[in-house]
């Protein structure tokens, strides 16, 4: 969505002291006042543009800097996370592995020590699977597809994965129906046995590393939103008793180029631990872990749960007919 960019009206100053005071729709009225979108509206705002060639390239910069936690896992910390998960789960192996939603490589790299067989990563990002390629050429037992982040399901022949990664709140992207459907079909790629492994935000997690309100950020060198130098108009937003968290952001230039300014939105759906227990035992799943790999850190990026659960070996559902 492209607004009339009214840069050519105010300067940038002018533009983020008026966003504070009044917020986005007062600058630009076709906008909704999100405090006044219902959850069901505010769930169907349109995602980030992840399969967007320009976008994904912005978006692999910050994803390869290993600097920072804003955008993905720096190797340190999926190191710490796969340690912590050995220690808990001390029988897991990684196997074959099938990663949808699976970023630049990250964790591809950090598995290797942890008994990968195969490795299987689905991203929407043409330059983010391009990279990854690169990165992994010559190694025929990992592979990397350029899919749809919505379309996550394992090919049509693909063997049965021991192991299923949903990392980096790939989980938090899903609305519940949309969550369960993806997670069933999912589930049909894991062989009984193996193991789903989920790093998300939970309810519990609270609202650590989450800015409510306005707030305007000064981009010298770009961002994930656009090269060059910019503002970032921010609105956080919080939604059904906190099941809903998002964002909207206005990328305003900050220069004489004359760009367009652009909205995007970012919504990450929260359920409870016992929400996602329920979804997760629907597929025949069993939890066998939860927690918290960085409860002693500081950073608010990573005040996250991981939880893994092990696909049944047999189904003990009873028939609808036959239920009490």
């Amino acid at each position: 969505m492209e607004l009339v960019d009214t840069a050519a009206h105010h300067g940038a100053r002018e533009i983020a002291r008026e966003f504070l005071e009044h917020g986005a729709p007062f600058l630009w009225p076709e906008l909704p006042d999100l405090a006044g979108l219902p959850p069901d509206r505010i769930a169907a705002l349109p995602p980030l543009p992840y399969g967007d060639p320009e976008f994904s390239a912005q978006l692999l910069r910050e994803q390869i800097d290993t600097t920072t936690t804003d955008s993905s896992r720096p190797p340190a910390v999926i190191e710490q996370q796969l340690d912590w998960l050995r220690h808990e789960l001390p029988g897991w192996r990684a196997g074959r592995v099938y990663h949808p939603l699976c970023g630049p490589g990250a964790y591809t790299a950090a598995l290797g020590g942890h008994g990968l067989t195969a490795y299987v990563g689905v991203d929407a990002g043409p330059a983010v699977v391009e990279h990854a390629r690169r990165r992994f050429a010559g190694q025929d037992h990992i592979r990397f597809v350029l899919g749809d982040a919505t379309d996550t399901a394992a090919p049509q022949g693909e063997a049965l994965c021991d192991t299923l990664l949903l990392t980096y709140d790939a989980a938090n992207f899903f609305a519940p129906s949309a969550f369960r459907e993806l997670l069933g079909s999912l589930v049909r790629g894991l062989r009984p046995g193996g193991i789903a492994v989920l790093d998300l935000r939970l309810a519990e997690d609270g609202t650590a590393g989450f800015d409510e309100g306005r707030r305007v950020y000064r981009r010298r060198t770009g961002s994930v939103f656009r090269d060059g130098p910019h503002l970032l108009l921010s609105e956080g937003f919080t939604a059904a008793d906190g099941a809903l968290l998002g964002h909207r952001l206005v990328a305003v230039d900050d220069g004489p180029s004359g760009r367009p300014s652009e909205v995007f939105h970012s919504v990450l759906h929260v359920p409870t631990a016992a929400q996602l227990t329920a979804a997760l035992t629907a597929e025949g799943l069993d939890v066998c872990v939860r927690g918290r790999p960085f409860a002693s850190s500081d950073d608010p990026a990573l005040a996250r749960h991981l939880v893994a659960a092990r696909k049944q070996r047999t189904t003990h559902r009873t028939p609808p007919w036959r239920q009490p």
